[in-house]
């Protein structure tokens, strides 16, 4: 059992370890957010954030001016450390746990007898105890199973609801030990109001992977559905609707692909640990990742049966939020720019310049929502955020959903 006053280190200060941070620490918490970007770091401590969502900034600034949450580039001693750095896909779609190693081998220079460690990054199945663990052991000869506590604690959190979803949702916890699973739920009963549901460290890890597969799966369906009903001439939306009145169905929603860094990546951390028995998950993945080549042939299309200026809006993988990793709208105004010879006009009202993988593309221009609006010609929604809505009422344009194009001629279909 922990005794108070309990200081805890938390590794990655990004979209997951900062909210994580600043919730601990306002939490009754001393915090020490580890970072290796100098500017993040600088931030931080003027009580600033470098992240969008929504009422972090009120919380970390309560949290430094209480000196509750600080901010460093070098690791500190802490009774428990959580690591919450990416892990990404290699091009060959293999998980690249490089951030996770470096993470591991900086903590081991403070690392002491009894601390307890939380890998919250989502990671493949036996990342604990298979990578984690050995570098400990090589670097310092401590074993988790008797030096200190080694436990996965996977978020569970969607952008734009971050600080809520951390605190009411239920969590998995799962350690190497049963006492690394007793001492890492005694720590999230700071601040987590949802239930703690404790198991083994490679079960959470799976569990973790198995929720975004699923996911990622059930849109892979919908998306298949509505490429068939296209083809009879069906109104995707309206069959679903009926569908689901089914008590037992749920279709979700077709869309142009999958973005955010957690569905289009966890499918291939399972994929990777069996790639011969995870064949629907593979179709799956390959489904949505087509997705967006598919739409930006439609509006290349469109492009070139309409004249005037055609304007793009929305570049983030999901609506109201900045995040734009994995984002299908992206991959959608590269593909565009590969091969139009049109200028194309982007609007992401969360950025104030072109995004680095689409700055060397001479025909894509970032405008602002008041320059579109008054100025283009067609308005073609990739990411329906809210403020779009109200700019068409404001300026009387209408805005196409993307969805409603075809695939004959890119003619615009009623939703």
């Amino acid at each position: 059992m922990f005794q108070k006053p309990l200081k805890v280190s938390v590794i990655g200060l990004g979209y997951i370890g900062l909210p994580t941070a600043a919730t601990m620490a306002n939490s009754g918490l001393e915090v020490i957010g580890i970072d290796v970007n100098e500017r993040t770091v600088d931030t931080i401590n003027k009580g600033d954030i470098h992240i969008s969502e929504k009422g972090l900034d009120i919380l970390v600034r309560a949290a430094v001016q209480r000196q509750s949450l600080r901010a460093s580039t070098t690791p500190h001693y802490a009774d428990a450390h959580i690591i919450a750095v990416p892990t990404p896909i290699t091009e060959d779609k293999k998980p690249d746990l490089s951030y996770v190693v470096s993470a591991t081998k900086e903590l081991c220079k403070v690392l002491r007898k009894g601390d307890l460690i939380i890998l919250e990054s989502t990671v493949p199945p036996g990342t604990c105890a298979n990578v984690v663990a050995p570098i400990i052991e090589l670097e310092l000869g401590l074993s988790h199973e008797s030096d200190y506590y080694l436990a996965h604690c996977p978020e569970r959190v969607i952008p734009g609801n971050i600080l809520t979803e951390m605190i009411k949702n239920d969590r998995i916890i799962g350690g190497t030990t049963p006492e690394a699973t007793r001492r890492t739920a005694d720590l999230y009963r700071h601040f987590v109001e949802g239930q703690l549901l404790l198991t083994d460290a490679t079960t959470a890890e799976l569990c973790k992977l198995m929720e975004n597969t699923y996911r990622d799966v059930n849109i892979a369906l919908a998306n298949e559905l509505a490429s068939i009903a296209e083809g009879l001439n069906v109104n995707i939306k309206e069959a679903i609707k009926l569908a689901n009145h089914h008590p037992r169905v749920n279709i979700h929603a077709p869309g142009i692909g999958v973005g955010g860094h957690c569905i289009p990546i966890d499918p291939w951390f399972i994929i990777d640990a069996d790639p011969q028995k995870a064949k629907l998950m593979r179709q799956a993945r390959e489904i949505n990742d087509g997705r967006p080549a598919e739409f930006a042939a439609r509006i290349l299309d469109f492009i070139d049966h309409h004249e005037g200026q055609v304007a793009l809006l929305g570049l983030s993988y999901k609506i109201n939020v900045d995040d734009m990793r994995e984002s299908p709208a992206m991959h959608i105004a590269e593909e565009i720019a590969k091969k139009t010879k049109s200028k194309v006009w982007l609007v992401e009202p969360h950025l104030n310049a072109l995004p680095p993988e689409l700055v060397s593309y001479e025909r894509l221009e970032l405008v602002s929502i008041e320059r579109a609006f008054r100025e283009a010609k067609h308005f073609i929604s990739l990411v329906d955020h809210s403020i779009f809505k109200g700019a068409a009422e404001t300026y009387q344009k209408e805005i196409h959903d993307v969805l409603s194009l075809t695939a004959v001629n890119a003619v615009l279909n009623p939703s």
